[in-house]
């Protein structure tokens, strides 16, 4: 259903404006998951309920104390005339309502991950773009070897790579004078040469390694402490606590 008029559109946004603001910031919480649309739009529509609720009730003892914003008693009494005599101050009413209800979502948005310990976002992306793309060092390329579901190997450097969509369509693209393919029996043999390219669909892939090469000297590059994304700091503290518990375990 569409709004057809400015006031059903001013309704509908304070209605749902905040259960997209909370859904939004939960979003950036965790992880993408799979549910219906169904599923969705309630938990959006009750979020929105709720904090406009609380809204209204905040902005109606606002009204009773101090005399500001609309009263609801004499506008549903007479709705047309409280219009025409005070439309400025509707108008007002309805924005701060708005306000205050998305203020509210972002509020308890933070109290939840602050009780949860939740992190400040999580990044919606594929392990295959954060290897290959955000943990490689500048002026080095990744040198890939990719174990496939028959036991198997092809061993290159990283041409392409689908980085997104079904994990189960993507692909790789090896290439290099060096690539070799390993078979289940036989000894490494380099094809580079003779195949400059070589396509490996996602779904033949059982694990993958790689190291990433200087472009210029084919050297073996570490990443460094400025390749490492911010969210990277947050498991420092459980690797130094992993010391004091095997040592508590040695005592027992």
């Amino acid at each position: 259903m569409i709004p057809q008029t400015l006031g059903a559109l001013a309704a509908f946004l304070t209605l749902v404006a905040p259960g997209i603001v909370f859904e939004l910031l939960r979003e950036r919480r965790r992880a993408g998951r799979a549910e219906s649309a169904f599923r969705e739009a309630a938990r959006m529509a009750l979020g929105s309920l709720t904090f406009s609720l609380v809204s209204s009730l905040l902005l109606t003892g606002a009204h009773t104390a101090f005399g500001w914003f609309i009263s609801l008693t004499q506008l549903t009494a007479d709705p047309a005339a409280y219009a025409r005599r005070h439309l400025p101050l509707i108008l007002t009413s309805v924005i701060a309502e708005l306000v205050v209800a998305c203020l509210l979502a972002v509020a308890f948005d933070a109290v939840l991950a602050k009780r949860r310990h939740e992190v400040r976002t999580v990044r919606q992306q594929s392990a295959w773009r954060q290897v290959f793309r955000d943990d490689r060092p500048q002026g080095s390329v990744p040198w890939v070897h990719v174990q496939l579901t028959d036991g198997s190997a092809f061993v290159g450097y990283l041409r392409s790579h689908t980085s997104s969509g079904n994990p189960d369509e993507r692909e790789i693209v090896l290439e290099g004078n060096g690539m070799a393919y390993i078979g289940t029996e036989a000894d490494p043999k380099v094809i580079g040469e003779k195949w400059p390219r070589v396509v490996i669909p996602s779904s033949q892939i059982k694990s993958m390694w790689l190291q990433y090469r200087d472009q210029e000297t084919a050297e073996h590059v570490l990443p460094t402490a400025n390749n490492r994304r911010r969210g990277d700091v947050e498991f420092e503290p459980v690797r130094r606590r992993l010391p004091r518990l095997r040592s508590r375990t040695t005592r027992v």
